[in-house]
């Protein structure tokens, strides 16, 4: 079995890593050589994912095929599926996430929690829906925003001009209702080709610029939201005939729960998963597109802390720290083998679990502290 992946960066080499066991063999289609995740196959084709005759040459060596990010165009997708090779998530699905008004239009077709949203064409429609919703709002690129890019909080009108100057460069826009929400939290759920569902335990992320800082799993948390974001999750992945694990970003005000984003993909926010549930995302992703039985989702432990470690320089990546943190036996390090580092890139992360929270971040803190790259 050929299982081919669009996207050479840490998500492809975590699910590789995760998969290997099974004997497996992986392709990647990536856009640089010597990838994260062309660092660990022989089977790494370069090419851009737009590119037909890069797409044609990377389907011929495969069985099946999936992918690590959203942002190929999902007409490539559809040129894939000509070829009678499989495809998850599919265009279909690709081009529902890609475009995050359609995104919002779909979600309140199923009835599930969002904020307010309009679509964007001009300065004059913002003006109007926050006449309607109050300031501020959020005008955001219905395409290619991901870790904050292609947002825009408008606190007054006079940020208007600004915010529509900016944005309107990247394409097509909406607005949405600012959302004054208490915690952001996330889940994975994973539905196999055959329509098994697992969902993952509710976790609270903690963002610093835009980016995830910090991932918070825990057996005692959101034990009264559990029940809810389970039937939002299966609702979504049934109505879209969805295949493979889908990040789903959500916000919580006490008890409301509004869904923000999806990523067709494994997420950041489950990389606490590799060891902190009996299965993690990675390996369950491949158990669903290849429609094997999918694993247990349970947290193996009272608590996992999940911290990224992100670029603080711009350069060639130096790891430092590794004595540290490995004298702690309940920190785990991911590196992803990018060869330059920048300020806010994820060039890694460090799992710690522990039967108390409280301590588990604090060495989560701390670990992170000792090393740099």
């Amino acid at each position: 079995m050929k299982i081919g992946i669009i996207g050479g960066g840490q998500l492809a080499r975590m699910i590789m890593e995760g998969s290997y066991k099974f004997g497996f063999e992986f392709c990647i289609l990536s856009k640089e050589t010597d990838s994260p995740a062309g660092q660990i196959t022989s089977n790494e084709v370069t090419g851009d994912w737009s590119d037909e005759e890069s797409l044609e040459k990377f389907s011929s060596m495969c069985d099946i095929i999936t992918l690590e990010n959203e942002f190929i165009d999902h007409t490539k997708i559809e040129y894939l599926e000509k070829f009678g090779k499989p495809v998850y998530p599919d265009s279909k699905i690709i081009k529902l996430v890609q475009d995050k008004l359609y995104q919002k239009e779909t979600l309140e077709k199923f009835n599930i929690p969002i904020s307010d949203f309009c679509k964007v064409e001009s300065k004059q429609d913002i003006i109007n829906f926050a006449e309607k919703h109050k300031y501020p709002v959020m005008l955001k690129s219905r395409t290619m925003g991901y870790d904050g890019k292609g947002n825009f909080e408008i606190s007054s009108e006079k940020d208007i001009e600004e915010a529509y100057k900016v944005l309107s460069g990247r394409g097509e826009l909406m607005c949405e209702r600012f959302v004054r929400f208490e915690k952001e939290i996330a889940t994975q759920a994973v539905r196999s080709k055959s329509g098994e569902i697992k969902i993952y335990p509710v976790v609270e992320t903690i963002q610093k610029n835009h980016v995830c800082k910090l991932v918070i799993a825990s057996k005692k948390s959101f034990n009264n939201i559990t029940d809810r974001v389970k039937d939002i999750a299966e609702k979504i992945i049934t109505k879209t005939n969805y295949t493979g694990v889908m990040g789903i970003e959500m916000f919580l005000t006490g008890d409301e729960i509004l869904v923000n984003e999806l990523a067709p993909r494994v997420h950041n926010s489950g990389h606490y998963t590799i060891e902190g549930s009996h299965t993690s995302q990675f390996e369950n992703h491949i158990r669903a597109i290849l429609d094997l039985p999918l694993g247990d989702t349970s947290l193996k432990s009272e608590n996992a802390v999940m911290i990224n470690i992100l670029g603080e320089r711009d350069g060639k990546a130096e790891t430092k720290g590794f004595n540290e943190v490995l004298k702690d036996q309940n920190s785990y390090v991911h590196i992803y083998g990018k060869n330059e580092t920048r300020k806010g890139r994820k060039m890694g992360h460090i799992t710690v679990l522990g039967d108390d929270l409280k301590t588990a971040v604090s060495a989560a803190n701390r670990n992170r502290e000792k090393f740099s790259i």
